[in-house]
């Protein structure tokens, strides 16, 4: 069986399988190559990307570069007949995100973009647990993240600067927003708003809301903050110094609280209270426990990835096509749109 052949670029991931192996690595540190070939002698190195679309004969290329490559990058991978799983966003600007889509209706060939929250235990779990109806249908959505800030070091120096990362949307909101759309839908009205920053060195806001309002009717809102976490704490001490990451599921007969740190899922139920009166209050149900899984309960960077590889070589579609992963980034668009115009944005 002729296995499906991979090259990676940046994020050099040694993926193999019955029906895969990966053949080549691009990185621009010529050093960091020059020990991994040590250690991987049949390993194809090259620190520039097309010469190994020349040179290698891949069927699949990983990209996983600094954001305003993303465009360029899968752009000539599908022109050369590749498929493409690429680090999210697809691009920084919106007519570099429409050539995208346009270069893999052409090319024929899949193109995915790395949305892993959508794909994870914690996503599979929830939709299991709306789909039974035990706790009525969904009617708001609630995702609250305190973090720290980027600092103008290391990758930092393109994550802080909007033309390079997209900003705040683009480069983190992106993923509860997909979150969003995965569980309740299309997204038809957003509005944004923002605090004023605490953190100059920034190019965009270090803090945004989003309140979106879904085709279905129902509600979500997003917050995340840059200003609170303790920028040297461990993960392990992140709950403790101020880094936090929750989501609240509200439906008309329960409740889901989502502690995403500490890999727990709690459900609450409504009963009526006083019995004989018109009052309700949530009740507790249970505790879901998934701390085995640690941070793969919410963030495995490689499932999707593999996912997407293991459907190419079976000549299957992707999990998510990008059709869809563009609608999650026109959400983004409206959501800057929103905030530099100060009004509700429909889609």
């Amino acid at each position: 069986m002729n296995k499906l052949r991979i090259g990676h670029i940046g994020w050099l991931s040694n993926d193999e399988g019955v029906d895969h192996t990966t053949v080549a690595w691009c990185d621009t540190n010529e050093q960091r190559l020059h020990d991994l070939k040590l250690k991987h002698p049949h390993m194809l190195m090259f620190t520039d990307y097309r010469e190994m679309l020349r040179c290698a004969d891949l069927d699949l290329v990983v990209i996983a570069t600094p954001n305003w490559l993303h465009h360029q990058m899968a752009s000539e991978c599908l022109r050369a007949g590749k498929h493409v799983f690429l680090e999210k966003p697809m691009a920084v600007k919106r007519d570099e995100m429409e050539d995208l889509v346009a270069d893999a209706a052409r090319s024929g060939k899949h193109l995915a973009i790395d949305f892993e929250m959508r794909i994870s235990p914690f996503a599979s779990r929830i939709q299991e647990i709306l789909g039974t109806g035990e706790i009525g249908g969904l009617r708001r959505m609630e995702f609250i993240h305190h973090r720290g800030g980027w600092l103008e070091s290391g990758n930092g120096i393109w994550r802080t600067k909007h033309a390079k990362s997209g900003g705040i949307f683009l480069m983190e909101i992106i993923h509860s927003i997909d979150l969003f759309r995965f569980l309740a839908g299309e997204v038809v009205a957003v509005q944004a708003t923002s605090g004023p920053n605490v953190f100059d060195h920034y190019e965009f806001p270090d803090n945004a809301c989003l309140q979106l309002h879904f085709q279905n009717g129902s509600h979500g809102v997003i917050l995340s903050s840059h200003t609170l976490s303790a920028q040297d704490a461990a993960p392990t001490e992140w709950p403790q110094r101020g880094h936090d990451m929750n989501m609240i599921f509200t439906c008309s007969g329960g409740s889901i609280a989502v502690d995403f740190l500490r890999c727990r899922i709690l459900v609450n139920r409504y009963e009526k209270y006083p019995l004989g009166t018109s009052g309700v209050r949530a009740v507790f149900d249970r505790v879901e426990d998934f701390s085995r899984l640690g941070s793969h309960f919410f963030h495995d960077i490689d499932l999707m990835r593999r996912e997407f590889i293991r459907r190419c070589a079976n000549n299957e579609k992707p999990f998510q096509t990008i059709d869809d992963a563009w609608k999650t980034h026109l959400v983004c668009l409206a959501a800057e749109e929103s905030l530099a115009s100060n009004s509700r944005v429909s889609l």
